[in-house]
């Protein structure tokens, strides 16, 4: 599938809201019209189905203003800051304990991607641990731990694309040494991988929203000699973690 592919309808639309949000003052139609260089007929189709989803609305002179159906929207939006801005907390205190780089992954369709890390006391240099990090979900820690919890075709989906890349003889390979990897990461809460650089450990455990589905992971990076030494606090601290973001995400995630 082309992950380029638009509607372009879908775009008009977003488009002729955008113009009518950032306009100084509120346009009528033909504004719209010049504006987005769109033929007066279609301005009309997408602002009778704006109207219609209360995302545009107009006022008494005629003018279009944004409706009381963005509201959703940006409570929405809202919700989602909120959520990581919280989960910050969390993983600063993971981090604060173990005195390890702490991070929080969340799933977004078929990738897992590295949302917060705070740096522990002992800091690592880990090439391409940063911000925005997602792909190899069959590698890494988070993305294990979330592949775990995932329902068969969402699972299915998500290593499709993570092992893309990969020739048929190497993904078969490593599906099979899934299949008896992923139920053992349910039963033990966690998920580890020793793929992230030589000598360096990530150690996850899953989160969950309101609905008991996967939402990410939460976890530390560590070298492997410092886990040998510190394993079950490691371990403990991280399952405190998860716990507290579950708790979180439980009141944060509804509806």
């Amino acid at each position: 599938m082309d992950n380029n592919y638009t509607l372009q309808t879908v775009e008009r639309a977003i488009a002729f809201m955008e113009y009518v949000a950032g306009a100084a003052t509120p346009p009528n139609i033909r504004d719209v019209s010049a504006a987005l260089d769109l033929n007066i007929t279609t301005c009309y189709h997408l602002l009778r189905t704006l109207v219609a989803k209360q995302y545009i609305e107009r006022n008494d002179r005629g003018g279009l203003e944004i409706g009381i159906g963005i509201e959703a929207l940006i409570r929405g939006y809202q919700r989602f800051q909120d959520v990581e801005k919280s989960l910050s907390e969390i993983v600063k205190r993971l981090a604060a304990e173990t005195l390890e780089s702490a991070v929080f992954s969340r799933r977004e369709g078929d990738n897992v991607i590295l949302k917060v890390l705070v740096e522990g006391s002992h800091r690592l240099r880990v090439s391409g641990l940063s911000v925005g990090l997602q792909g190899n979900e069959h590698q890494r820690a988070s993305g294990k731990v979330v592949l775990a919890h995932l329902d068969q075709d969402s699972r299915t989906a998500m290593l499709e694309q993570s092992l893309a890349q990969l020739p048929e003889k190497q993904r078969k390979t490593i599906l099979k040494a899934l299949e008896k990897e992923l139920p053992l990461i349910v039963d033990r809460g966690w998920a580890s991988d020793e793929q992230t650089e030589q000598g360096i450990i990530a150690i996850c455990a899953p989160l969950f929203d309101s609905m008991g589905v996967i939402f990410g992971a939460i976890g530390i990076v560590t070298p492997t000699f410092r886990l040998e030494n510190s394993r079950d606090k490691f371990l403990g601290a991280i399952q405190t973690a998860a716990a507290d973001a579950n708790a979180l995400l439980k009141k944060l995630t509804v509806g």
